[in-house]
């Protein structure tokens, strides 16, 4: 597996593990939930660059890279769209195949029936994007060994999940003025013995307020949230 140090939500960095042989991604704990706009984006375009998988179907027994245990199958929603990933019972993570991150973070859509009845009539056996193995189109709507439903990446809702992630990314990134300033009145007023305020106007001491640091520090509040 490769590392991937990405942006974690509300600060810090995350290490993930993306196998390109695999086609998935190893989340520690609660790290894909953490996973900022921007670092969902990053990994999305590590996705869209990576060459096509072999076709080779994931074995039906997963071990977990921490502790050994077998992975557990989970389904899982997202607002409205379902998908699918191994969990360590044992809470070490989860592996995530790359077409389950992509459904869960609503890159891609199953098709709907009057879609697979048109693609029927020119392709009769399609690779699952999420296992690998083969779907008869004449048989299944489905894949029959992962159970996940036949998919297409729909340029649509990859624009629009791109323009709202980069939206949020934006957001996230950017200070409000005004709210900066109404934040460090908020700070100023708070008791002389808030471990936060780093400065009171005691104008005995003739010092006065460090709008500087008083700011730095409601930036860092800011950020955090």
């Amino acid at each position: 597996m490769q590392p991937q140090r990405l942006q974690r939500k509300p600060l810090g960095e995350e290490t993930v593990d993306v196998c390109i042989a695999c086609q998935a991604i190893w989340f520690d704990a609660f790290e894909s939930v953490q996973l900022t706009p921007g670092a969902t984006l990053s990994l999305f375009d590590t996705i869209r660059k990576a060459p096509p998988a072999a076709g080779r179907v994931l074995p039906s027994r997963l071990p977990c890279p921490r502790c050994t245990a077998p992975l557990a199958v989970t389904h899982d929603l997202q607002r409205t769209t379902r998908f699918t990933y191994y969990r360590c019972d044992y809470g070490h993570g989860r592996f995530t195949p790359f077409v389950q991150f992509l459904r869960e973070k609503d890159f891609i859509r199953p098709l709907s029936p009057a879609e697979l009845a048109r693609l029927k009539e020119s392709i009769r056996v399609v690779q699952c994007s999420s296992c690998g193995a083969p779907v008869d189109l004449e048989k299944d709507t489905a894949c029959p060994y992962c159970r996940a439903p036949i998919a297409i990446l729909d340029p649509d809702a990859v624009n629009a999940t791109v323009r709202n992630l980069e939206s949020a990314e934006t957001r996230r990134t950017t200070v409000d003025v005004d709210a900066l300033v109404d934040s460090m009145m908020v700070a100023h007023r708070h008791s002389p013995g808030d471990p936060w305020v780093p400065l009171d106007d005691d104008p005995a001491d003739g010092l006065g307020v460090d709008l500087v640091r008083l700011g730095l520090v409601v930036v860092g509040a800011l950020l955090s949230r």
